[in-house]
């Protein structure tokens, strides 16, 4: 097995696999990267159940009334929100090279991920 901290070799339309704190969640087809986030479609398994309200807030607050500013409470509830995400073990793995990836940074909001490697 195969661990690599960065992905210059992640193309579109490679498939791979979501793991939190060590369990397969979701199935993702990457659609594309820019110079430090990588992002794609995903589908939750079953195992997702128990990680997605986490996801589900952060997305809420994200998409709460878009074109005004953040209320203060708001904002420290948006904080938590990605503080839990962040307190999340993330890590990707792409089957067709046998390769894992760790990841700093994850979003999820509805069917589109986005990720940051360590």
């Amino acid at each position: 097995m195969q661990v690599e901290k960065s992905n210059p070799n992640i193309h579109q339309g490679a498939h791979a696999t979501l793991h939190l704190n060590g369990s397969a969640v979701g199935a993702i087809v990457v659609q594309g990267h820019d110079t430090s986030w990588t992002y794609g479609q995903f589908e939750p398994l079953a195992a997702f159940g128990p990680f997605a309200p986490i996801f589900g807030r952060w997305s809420l607050l994200m998409h709460d009334d878009e074109h005004q500013p953040l209320t203060v409470a708001a904002a420290h509830e948006l904080r938590e929100a990605e503080r839990d995400m962040d307190a999340l073990r993330a890590r990707i793995h792409f089957p067709d090279d046998d390769v894992w990836h760790d990841v700093a940074q994850l979003n999820i909001d509805g069917t589109l991920i986005e990720w940051k490697e360590v």
